[in-house]
C-alpha cells in the first residue's frame, strides 16, 4: 500500500524550528497536482537547490516555506504555488495528479507528495475562523490552526471511511462509480464515510445496503490505511453475503455492481490502495 515505504521511515512530528537546507525537498501543490522534476529514469520531487535562481534566491524561498515532515534524514517543506515566477514552470517540471501519483516510483516520494496534498488542503481551507471569521494563525505547539480572537482550534481533517470486500463463495462484489460520483473508473469495492454516531461495522452494513440493496454477515476487520487523496482513514473489512444476491443499484453512487467469479476478476498491478489489495488477494485465492 502507498504508506508501506520501508526501509524508509516517516516522521510526522511537528517542528516549527526546522528550516530548509538547499538539499531539503520542496513540495509545491496546486489544483493540477504536485510539482515534480523529470529525471533520466522518471520523476523526483525538487529540492530547494533546484528552484534557486537570481529572481528567487534561497533566503526568499525559505521565508515562504512551511515544514511538513521528515522521511529518513530528508526534510519536506510546503511552498505556495504563488512562489512560481509569473506562474510558469521551468524546463523539465510537471504537475502530477492523483492517478499518476498512485503508481509513481520511488514510492516514498509518491507517499510524501500525496500526504503533502492533505496538509496543503488543511492549511488552504483554514485561513479564516469558521466561528468568528477572523484570520487563523499556525500553532507553535502542534499541527493546528488557531483563532486568537475566539480561541477556536482546528486540526487536520481526517475522515474515517470503510471499504469492504463482500464475498459470495468464489465470487466477489465489484462496483464501478457513477461518473458524477468519482473520477476513478476501474472496478472497486463498496466504500463510504462513517456517519456521526455509528460504528465502522454499522457503516459497512449501511453502505452496502444503500448502494446495492444487499445484506451481509461475518463482518471482519482487515487493515487500516491513511488515504490522503480524500483526507480519509480507510478502515478495510471483509464480509459475506447474507441471503439474496439480487442487487438494487443506487445510480447516484454507482453505474455498475455485480458478483464476479474469482477467475474473471481483472488484473490490476497497482499496490497503492487497500481496496485493490483486497481484490487481488481474493483473485489469488488468499481471501
Amino acid at each position: 500500500m502507498i504508506q508501506d515505504i520501508a526501509p524508509h521511515h516517516y516522521d510526522v512530528s511537528y517542528h516549527t524550528e526546522r528550516t530548509p537546507a538547499r538539499r531539503s525537498f520542496l513540495v509545491l501543490v496546486s489544483r493540477e497536482g504536485v510539482l515534480f522534476r523529470a529525471t533520466d529514469d522518471g520523476f523526483t520531487l525538487p529540492r530547494f537547490a533546484d528552484f534557486e535562481t537570481e529572481s528567487l534566491p534561497f533566503p526568499s524561498l525559505c521565508q515562504k516555506a512551511r515544514y511538513l515532515f521528515a522521511i529518513d534524514d530528508d526534510f519536506f517543506f510546503l511552498l505556495p504555488a504563488s512562489a512560481l515566477p509569473a506562474g510558469k514552470l521551468g524546463e523539465g517540471y510537471r504537475f502530477l495528479g492523483p492517478t499518476e501519483l498512485r503508481d509513481l516510483k520511488p514510492q516514498h516520494l509518491a507517499f510524501a507528495a500525496i500526504t503533502s496534498t492533505q496538509l496543503y488542503r488543511f492549511y488552504d481551507q483554514r485561513k479564516f475562523c469558521g466561528r468568528c471569521g477572523e484570520k487563523m494563525t499556525h500553532s507553535e505547539e502542534e499541527r493546528a490552526m488557531c483563532c486568537k480572537h475566539c480561541g477556536l482550534i482546528e486540526y487536520p481533517k481526517i475522515s474515517p471511511a470503510i471499504i469492504v470486500a463482500v464475498r459470495d463463495g468464489d465470487r466477489l462484489l465489484l462496483t464501478r462509480y457513477a461518473k458524477n460520483a468519482s473520477d476513478y473508473r476501474r472496478k472497486a469495492l463498496v466504500a463510504g464515510f462513517v456517519e456521526v454516531g455509528e460504528t465502522p461495522e454499522q457503516a459497512v452494513e449501511r453502505e452496502i445496503m444503500e448502494e446495492t440493496g444487499l445484506k451481509v454477515k461475518n463482518i471482519r476487520p482487515y487493515a487500516v490505511q491513511p488515504w490522503s487523496f480524500s483526507d480519509s482513514l480507510m478502515l478495510a473489512y471483509t464480509a459475506e453475503l447474507d441471503g439474496s444476491d439480487r442487487i438494487r443499484l443506487d445510480e447516484n453512487e454507482l453505474c455498475e455492481a455485480s458478483f464476479v467469479p474469482r477467475d474473471e476478476i481483472p488484473d490490476n498491478p497497482t499496490t497503492a490502495s487497500v481496496g485493490n489489495e483486497l481484490i487481488q488477494r481474493f483473485k489469488r485465492g488468499e481471501l
